[in-house]
């Protein structure tokens, strides 16, 4: 044989022994099914992760409310300080249930306050204030909204008011859960109290059904994450 011959024979039986070693098995149908569910799976897990990450972060909220001819005002509610009262407000807010409900009571230099829909059975939520072992750095300054509720601190469901005066904060601040501030028409607000007070009929400030001034709507504008 020529060396030329032996040279091509060779490389074929070289080549040919590459090949086969390169050769891998084919995968079975049960292991390819089982890759797909581990990736599958993979890929959930990651996302429940990362929607906890995400919803783990504190937010603040803007919440428009319209009353009609007195105007509109425009709320900033900070989840940081008081995370359970915010969530709670928005989900109601996002489900329509402040629209047609009234502000029932002005109390002078005090408070307004509504948000009630009788017709409607909600669960309470956890009171965020000091007096309840939840700290909260929210003062009841002028301008604040904050969570009425009964003499049980966790009584709270949708019922907020807004303060009229930075002297609200002494009679409120450690036993109320203000959960934001009026960041726009806070002349709206004390228009709304002005309309109010002669139809008092308590010391409280409370008015018959009447009397009350209607939120025509509540919507959240915008959110951002801390």
């Amino acid at each position: 044989m020529s060396k030329t011959k032996r040279k091509n024979s060779n490389y074929k039986a070289f080549s040919e022994e590459n090949i086969k070693a390169a050769e891998k098995p084919s995968m079975s149908p049960d292991t390819k099914k089982n890759i797909i569910i581990w990736s599958v799976t993979a890929v959930i897990v990651i996302g429940v992760l990362l929607a906890a990450i995400i919803s783990s972060i504190p937010r603040t909220y803007y919440v428009e409310m319209d009353f009609g001819g007195y105007g509109k005002i425009v709320l900033e509610l900070d989840e940081e300080d008081a995370p359970i009262t915010v969530k709670n407000f928005v989900r109601l807010v996002r489900r329509g249930f402040y629209d047609d409900t009234t502000i029932f009571r002005a109390q002078k230099d005090f408070v307004i306050q509504g948000g009630q829909d009788e017709s409607v059975k909600l669960p309470a939520i956890k009171g965020e204030f000091d007096e309840n072992g939840v700290a909260n750095n929210i003062s009841h300054v002028r301008g604040v909204i904050s969570m009425a509720r009964t003499n049980d601190p966790d009584s709270a469901t949708s019922q907020f008011f807004i303060t009229l005066h930075d002297s609200a904060k002494a009679s409120l601040d450690g036993k109320y859960a203000g959960f934001g501030h009026v960041i726009e028409g806070m002349e709206v607000v004390d228009a709304i109290a002005e309309a109010l007070y002669g139809h008092a009929i308590n010391s409280m400030g409370f008015v018959d059904d009447a009397d009350a001034i209607t939120i025509v709507s509540a919507k959240v504008i915008k959110y951002n994450a801390k």
